[in-house]
């Protein structure tokens, strides 16, 4: 429970200076409480009664640097405790639901996978996400996991209302349309639900396991649907709404096919996986991108794939020059598929034609993970939102206590 003394400018600036140490250490580990204090700008004191914070709260760890030359004992370098925090992340793709148990230094622990039938409602699919959480967090083998469990994360397709963590219109997921996710879910597992933007989710996923030294950058996640997640100076810019970034919704084609936001010629519409295989049946009976990338030695497979990428290219190019990032990253889970046709022409029409090019050159790669990107993500931002705060009280051992005492009902998490 917050306090007044919780809500003054003292305590926001101090939580702003131990977020800073925090994520110095995350980014640049192993560091030095001397170099800390040099990249944040605050004094060695308040440095270092942040970090025995950090250290008291189990989220870092001590260990010697190499030595420097001359005399001197070597100085201790901090670095995040990978079992100092987990985080649940699920993500909801159109044709699948996935799942992770990561730990704060972003590695997996456990995976979950399951295919969401067309049509699937709602709640049949939010029921089978309690059911996986109690499941993991009921096996033994998780139990220091569960002790440190700092929330659960959702990655959804938008658009989406932050303000109360529902979908609104959302494209091919009627069922969806403004259900309760944060309430529902919070009251079934009985700890704290945060819901995002599944590209926005995917990038604070990329940029918690491998951190550009910048920042900042773009994501663009590439599928049977197109998303974009925008970081900027490590927080991510997600607009007024929470819809900021919806590279799939720039028009690439005036006129040309119908998008399910209601536009016509949008990327998403143009040059998504989905788009892709719907325009090679044209030329054989194919079911996948998959199927598709395989036939592009067949000259008009090949030419609807390079336009496809050109597409992809004008409006990354367009999204660039709004946001003036020095990294574009792209992922999803069927990016692989394209990538020898796609990744060589983003690169070349951004090195040739963002306006930036002139000052700073653009980097454009690929992230490290595919399928289960928008789970990890949506994973990585609940530590990315709630760290480093102190732990909340162990809502687990209130549920335990409300089913021995068969108070309760299936409220709490081992209801």
């Amino acid at each position: 429970m917050t306090t007044k003394a919780d809500r003054t400018p003292q305590a926001a600036q101090r939580r702003r200076h131990e977020r800073a140490v925090f994520h110095e250490i995350r980014c640049n580990a192993p560091i030095s409480r001397s170099q800390l204090a040099e990249r944040t700008g605050l004094s060695a004191q308040s440095t270092g009664t942040i970090v025995r914070n950090l250290l008291d709260l189990g989220l870092i760890q001590e260990r010697q640097m190499a030595r420097r030359r001359g005399p001197g004992a070597p100085a201790t370098g901090i670095q995040l405790r990978p079992d100092g925090a987990f985080a649940l992340g699920f993500g909801l793709e159109r044709d699948s639901l996935s799942g992770v148990l990561v730990d704060l230094a972003g590695n997996t622990r456990w995976q979950y996978k399951r295919p969401v039938e067309t049509g699937e409602a709602a709640m049949v699919t939010m029921e089978s996400v309690v059911t996986a959480v109690r499941s993991v967090l009921s096996d033994r083998s998780f139990r220091s996991a569960r002790k440190r469990l700092r929330g659960l994360g959702i990655a959804v397709p938008g658009p989406i209302n932050l303000a109360d963590g529902t979908i609104v219109g959302p494209p091919d997921f009627p069922s969806w349309e403004k259900v309760p996710i944060v309430s529902f879910l919070e009251e079934a597992v009985g700890f704290p639900v945060l819901v995002d933007n599944a590209a926005t989710a995917a990038a604070l996923g990329v940029e918690w396991q491998m951190p550009p030294a910048h920042g900042s950058f773009l994501y663009c996640y590439w599928g049977l649907g197109i998303g974009g997640g925008l970081v900027l100076g490590r927080e991510a810019y997600r607009g007024s709404t929470g819809n900021a970034a919806e590279i799939g919704h720039i028009v690439v084609n005036y006129g040309g096919h119908a998008c399910a936001c209601g536009g016509r010629g949008c990327l998403e519409a143009e040059a998504s996986a989905s788009a892709l295989v719907r325009d090679a049946r044209k030329y054989g009976d194919f079911a996948t991108i998959e199927a598709v990338a395989a036939a592009s030695d067949i000259p008009a497979i090949r030419r609807l794939l390079v336009r496809g990428a050109n597409r992809m290219a004008a409006a990354l190019v367009s999204a660039i020059n709004v946001t003036d990032v020095p990294e574009v990253i792209i992922g999803g889970a069927h990016f692989a598929a394209v990538e020898e046709v796609f990744l060589p022409v983003v690169r070349e029409a951004v090195s040739k034609c963002v306006l930036r090019r002139h000052v700073a050159p653009v980097t454009v790669r690929t992230a490290s993970v595919g399928e289960e990107a928008n789970a990890i993500g949506a994973g990585a931002l609940v530590l990315h939102e709630r760290l480093p705060r102190p732990p909340l009280p162990s809502l687990f051992e209130v549920a335990e206590r409300s089913r021995n005492s068969g108070v309760g009902g299936k409220g709490g998490m081992l209801g």
